[in-house]
């Protein structure tokens, strides 16, 4: 049975009754508050007594961050096929560029380059095609390839240069792009070191050819067929270049002295999508263990790293179901090709995380960097087309740069729990910083969006921004009415998507957004009192009650307290004795006022 109290001047405690002494009253205080913040010298955005503030105003760490504490992560972002390389800039992502129609069915599958011209194998891989990057035409069919093609390559023979394709019943070359020789030595992929050309076939035999046309075997893998999936070059231990041949169990160094290949350090489970992707980027090796799984590897140190798009968990289903099946250097990032059967994309890594690149389609294939023509650029296919986007030698500040853009695209931040999950929070404002914005219909805008509580949704609503400066909105409508009731959260993450005008060298720019939100405990409460024990009550002694009251002090668990005739009980509470300040006559009897301090834990 709960217990009341409906005698005046009373309190329980402890399953006893006391007489109040003093005014008769019982003050009541919150204490479920943090410490008060200490502020030391000059002020930042995070000095105001009562609120906290969390900004996010570089994007550079890369994706797939799923939550943040809001003291680690703040550079990165969980998901976003937005411009996030720069740091300052959240902008729209250049413009890719639909190359002339070749006239020709079937997928673009291989893709490279010969004298300034980009050679393409068409029709399903079958078939050589020259593209011209400054007319933007094709010419005609160069070449039957007796096979699909796997893998192609240019390389320079003393002064003469090739591009060569291979399709495991062999390869083909030509030292002008358009007269090819089949040359029927099994191969599967290719690589050029110590001025050699190398292949390697389906069942793990490597050959070299220092006459083209003239081939030798080298070393074989003591793997089963089937298992090798590249051949390419990188450093050693002493940093000397040496081949390396990427395989479904691991990494594979070739001992050229010994015609032999050696198993490196880089060993992981047999995946039949494992080594598809593997290149060397910034003097280290980057080798797919499967999925979106690839490891690091510098060979100098033997040290390894996890470094792949599967990273802290954050990718979509979609996203996490793919596999990286090509790897490609440029001069600021390494690119990788994800895929599975419902989405394809390109991603780059930075040396700090993966930012999207391309697409997010279903039938990206070939990838290719190149300077053909003149013009630095990074050429795919997609829906059976050449397509392209402009490279950059260094890092392009979109501030000074002219650029063009693509159209509305978005970026979604980790979810923010303060490092909390357990309590809530409350959102109160949220700043926007934002230039390059216009009113015009249609113009430069971006559209605030914010989730709450690990939902996969987002509230309805939004705040609209189409004009620089800073942005503010309160919550919880984000509707600039100046409500600062604000939106309690567990969680809370947002969204920015940007869109542009009709001319495309123009983009929305939001350089920061900036969350001010509050820390709140569950609320708790703490009582304090005066308690009469000049005279006997409720059948105690003073010296009872006294000895009564040591117990609930000094009891290991917390004791039930009221004060009041409550219906709803509601109020009864279970507290800890906090503070005892008692002043009592001297000699036998002990009698004396005590004041009382109790808290709810």
């Amino acid at each position: 049975m709960t217990n009341r109290v409906n005698v005046e001047r009373e309190i329980f405690l402890n399953g006893e009754r006391y007489p109040l002494g003093g005014d008769g009253r019982v003050r009541t205080i919150v204490t479920s508050q943090y410490p008060q913040k200490l502020v030391l010298g000059d002020v930042d955005k995070d000095s105001n007594p009562r609120t906290s503030v969390i900004v996010w105003d570089d994007w550079t760490g890369g994706g797939g961050l799923y939550s943040t504490n809001g003291k680690e992560g703040l550079d990165r972002f969980h998901q976003s096929n937005s411009e996030t390389r720069y740091k300052g800039h959240l902008t729209l992502p250049v413009l890719e560029t639909v190359a002339a129609d070749p006239s020709v069915s079937g997928t673009v599958d291989e893709i490279n380059e010969h004298a300034g011209l980009i050679v393409c194998a068409l029709n399903g891989g079958t078939d050589a095609y020259i593209y011209t990057p400054g007319s933007d035409s094709w010419g005609g069919k160069e070449h039957d390839f007796p096979a699909a093609v796997t893998d192609s390559l240019n390389f320079t023979f003393g002064t003469t240069e090739y591009v060569a394709f291979a399709h495991t019943g062999g390869y083909s070359y030509s030292s002008d792009g358009t007269s090819y020789t089949d040359d029927t030595t099994d191969t599967l992929h290719m690589a050029f070191w110590d001025d050699r050309l190398w292949g390697i076939d389906n069942t793990g035999q490597l050959w070299f050819s220092s006459t083209i046309g003239v081939e030798v075997n080298d070393a074989k893998l003591s793997l089963p067929a089937g298992y090798v999936n590249g051949l390419f070059t990188g450093p050693d231990a002493a940093g000397e270049e040496i081949l390396y041949a990427a395989t479904e169990v691991g990494l594979y160094a070739h001992d050229a002295a010994n015609a032999r290949f050696v198993r490196t350090g880089v060993v992981f489970p047999q995946n039949s999508e494992a080594g598809k992707g593997a290149a060397t980027w910034n003097g280290e090796i980057y080798i797919c263990a499967g999925g979106l799984v690839i490891f690091r590897y510098d060979p100098r140190s033997g040290i390894i790293r996890s470094v792949g798009l599967d990273r802290d968990g954050g990718l979509q289903a979609t996203e996490a179901e793919g596999d990286i099946v090509k790897l490609v250097p440029i001069h600021n990032a390494l690119m990788g090709v994800t895929s599975n059967d419902t989405a394809k994309a390109v991603y780059d890594y930075n040396g700090r995380g993966w930012h999207h690149m391309i697409g997010d389609s279903s039938d990206i294939t070939g990838l290719h960097a190149s300077d053909a023509g003149g013009n630095y650029r990074v050429y795919f296919a997609h829906d059976n087309r050449l397509r392209y986007r402009p490279l950059f030698v260094g890092f392009v500040n979109p501030d000074v740069a002219t650029i063009n853009y693509s159209n509305v695209h978005s970026l979604t931040t980790p979810w923010f729990h303060a490092g909390q999950n357990d309590i809530d929070k409350t959102a109160i404002r949220v700043r926007v910083d934002c230039t390059d914005m216009s009113t015009d219909d249609p113009g430069e805008h971006a559209t605030i969006s914010f989730g709450l509580n690990y939902a996969s949704s987002f509230e309805s609503s939004t705040l609209f921004i189409n004009s620089d400066g800073v942005s503010v909105a309160t919550f919880p409508t984000l509707n600039n009415n100046n409500r600062e009731a604000g939106s309690d959260f567990r969680a809370i993450r947002f969204q920015i998507l940007l869109r542009r005008g009709g001319t495309d060298t123009n983009t929305p720019n939001v350089r920061s957004i900036s969350l001010e939100w509050r820390r709140k405990l569950v609320a708790r409460y703490g009582f304090e009192f005066t308690l009469d024990r000049s005279e006997s009550y409720g059948g105690k002694t003073p010296k009872e009650m006294k000895a009564d009251l040591i117990t609930a002090i000094e009891t290991g668990t917390q004791v039930e307290f009221t004060f009041v005739d409550d219906d709803g009980n509601t109020q009864n509470y279970y507290v800890d004795v906090t503070n005892m300040e008692d002043v009592e006559d001297t000699g036998h009897g002990e009698i004396g006022q005590t004041r009382i301090a109790v808290v709810e834990a």
